[in-house]
């Protein structure tokens, strides 16, 4: 088995993004200040963190520890993670096949990252490819 993407404060926020979509190719990793996630539950549009920038200059919080990635681990782990580690709010997305984005919005929270990559791919999800 492949090893896990690993998240610290020095890892630039594309290529953690661009690491994601490599080995998760049918969902994408969206990073945003935790000021989007008031936005999202009020339905608001919400901007993503500058990519071109660390983790750490983005970053809202400095707790201890890093982030491993692994396919076992899930959606709504992970994004808890980035929410209490790096005071980020992450969230894992898909396209459907009609070009439709969407976040999980807790339905598929409680899938393995794997699992809703072979989800979203079983149901013709479309591939999002890293520029």
């Amino acid at each position: 088995m492949a090893e896990g993407i690993s998240v610290t404060g020095n890892k630039k926020v594309e290529t953690l993004v661009k690491e994601f979509n490599e080995k998760y190719p049918f969902i994408r990793l969206g990073i945003f200040p935790m000021s989007a996630k008031k936005l999202v539950a009020e339905g608001k549009s919400i901007t993503q963190v500058d990519y071109s920038q660390t983790i750490a200059s983005v970053r809202s919080k400095v707790a201890p520890g890093d982030i491993t990635i692994t396919g076992h681990k899930l959606v709504k782990t992970l994004e808890h993670e980035f929410e209490e580690i790096f005071g980020l709010y992450a969230q894992v997305c898909y396209t459907t096949k009609e070009g439709k984005r969407y976040y999980t919005s807790g339905a598929n929270d409680s899938l393995t990252l794997s699992a809703f990559n072979k989800k979203c791919e079983a149901e013709g999800c479309k591939k999002d490819v890293w520029k």
